[in-house]
Order: C-alpha cells, then sequence, then structure tokens
C-alpha cells in the first residue's frame, strides 16, 4: 500500500514548489534538512540529490520530471546542468519567457500535457527528453497545466474547478483515471502541495484526511 505522508520544508506547507521526483531519483535543495531525505527515501524510496536551478531551492516551479528525463529552464547554469547529466539523466533546457516550466507541464511516462503558452519548438524538446507524446491544452481555462494537475503512473489529481470534459480529456491524453482533489485545506494548486511518483507521495503537513484519501483513491488505486 501507498504511503502518503504529510510533511513541512522551510516550515512551509508547499512542499511541491521545493521537491522534484520520478520514480528513481528526487531533487531536494541543499539545504533541506536530513530529516525529509530520510521522509522522502521511506516514501517514494527514491535517491536523494541535492541540487539548484539558477541557485534557487524552488525546484518544484523549475523543473519537470519523469523517468526518461528532466527539464530545466534556460536560466538554469552550466554547473547544474553538467550535474544533472551526471547522474545519467536525459537533461533538455528550455528557452523560454516563461522561466517556471513546472507550472507549463503535466506529464507521467506515457504523456505530456503542455500549456498552449509553450512555444512550438519547445514541445518538441519536451517529447524528446522526457520520450512522451505532447498534447497541447490548457485546463479549468487556465494554461497553468503544471500548477493545477498531478500525475504519476495510475492516475492524474485534478484541481476542482476541472470539468468533466477536462477529466475525460486527461485521461485519454495520460492513459489514466483522473479525478479532482485538494491539497492543504483546500487549495487547488496541487503541485505546489505534493510530490508524487508510483510508490507514494509527500504532502503539505496541512493535508486534511480526507484530501489524502482522494489522493490514494485517484493516485495508488
Amino acid at each position: 500500500m501507498a504511503d502518503v505522508v504529510p510533511v513541512k520544508v522551510f516550515g512551509s506547507s508547499s512542499i511541491g514548489v521545493y521537491i522534484v521526483a520520478n520514480n528513481k531519483m528526487a531533487l531536494v535543495p541543499p539545504d533541506v534538512p536530513e530529516k525529509i531525505d530520510d521522509e522522502v527515501r521511506n516514501t517514494l524510496g527514491d535517491v536523494v540529490v541535492r541540487a539548484t536551478v539558477a541557485k534557487s531551492p524552488l525546484l518544484g516551479i523549475f523543473v519537470v520530471m519523469n523517468d526518461n528525463g528532466v527539464l530545466v529552464p534556460g536560466i538554469a547554469l552550466e554547473e547544474e546542468i553538467s550535474m544533472l547529466k551526471g547522474l545519467g539523466l536525459n537533461v533538455g533546457v528550455l528557452h523560454t519567457k516563461y522561466t517556471a516550466i513546472a507550472n507549463l507541464i503535466v506529464a507521467n511516462n506515457k504523456a505530456a500535457v503542455v500549456s498552449p503558452i509553450l512555444e512550438p519548438e519547445n514541445r518538441k524538446i519536451v517529447a524528446d527528453v522526457l520520450g512522451v507524446e505532447v498534447f497541447v491544452d490548457s485546463l479549468s481555462n487556465s494554461p497553468l497545466v503544471g500548477s493545477l494537475a498531478v500525475a504519476n503512473s495510475r492516475g492524474v489529481l485534478v484541481a476542482p474547478d476541472a470539468t468533466d470534459n477536462d477529466l475525460r480529456k486527461l485521461e485519454k491524453y495520460l492513459g489514466v483515471h483522473a479525478d479532482v482533489g485538494t491539497v492543504n485545506r483546500g487549495r487547488s494548486f496541487l503541485r505546489g502541495g505534493m510530490v508524487v511518483n508510483d510508490r507514494g507521495a509527500l504532502v503539505g503537513w496541512e493535508t486534511t484526511g480526507a484530501e489524502i484519501m482522494r489522493i490514494l483513491s485517484t493516485l495508488f488505486k
């Protein structure tokens, strides 16, 4: 049975702003306490790697990853990109004016849904680096598809404003069950409040029991 574990990072429930993970490794900021490393290892089963993007700890905003590759924005420093490549990761750089690329892409190992505002030349990089089919669409009439949905190989959890049509489209694109939910006592920006892979999820410490039940039933059924 998958675990969904509430945690704080730097005293904040917005843990998905700081941590990003796939099924092999999790990237965490350099000065996160050791106990967070332990929670990541125990819940997600991942190798923990200390990293930054543009010397920032906001990895969950700047990085998109699945098991095939990792995407970073053009503001990433050369040594940061080299470090990621040194881990054996397939790394792609998106040169876009929208540096918070994680707000614009929701992906699993099968497909990626990419915001209409992400430039067409970057869509090919997403497809090549993540090794997935790319669909261009918005969600709940918002271009911030990556901030409003979280996906793994079993499901996709979407902000409550999503329509039935939104859910049907996501199921078709990503090939998994879709349902709506929230995190951190009703917050709909799911990406900022949780870190998910196929084994489990870390969620912000304010997340309620009812929210955890919905996360379990959608992403780990």
